[in-house]
């Protein structure tokens, strides 16, 4: 279930995360949705300098989203660098 959150970002990642009872689950949730936003917003900045900074980073946030979706389709759990506290402090809120 943890690499659905991955197919259609940012889209299937909050599905997963407001919809997931394992803390597993939600935070790859949350991450795809993180990673749904941070790829736009790497692209427009890559515009901004020049067309092939934006190939570049359209080809290296395309591998990252491939990796983390094939990790966690055989169940490791690989972080992003810098989200791993993150994650672990806001995808697994008390009471849930």
């Amino acid at each position: 279930m943890a690499a659905l959150a991955y197919l259609l970002l940012p889209i299937s990642g909050g599905i997963a995360y407001f919809a997931a009872d394992s803390p597993r689950v939600r935070l790859h949730g949350l991450q795809a949705a993180l990673l749904g936003a941070l790829w736009p917003a790497a692209l427009y900045a890559g515009t901004r300098v020049s067309p092939g900074v934006t190939q570049a980073v359209f080809v290296v946030m395309g591998v990252i989203w491939i990796v983390v979706m094939a990790s966690a389709a055989v169940g490791k759990d690989l972080w992003l660098p810098g989200l791993g506290r993150l994650l672990d402090r806001v995808g697994d809120p008390p009471g849930r």
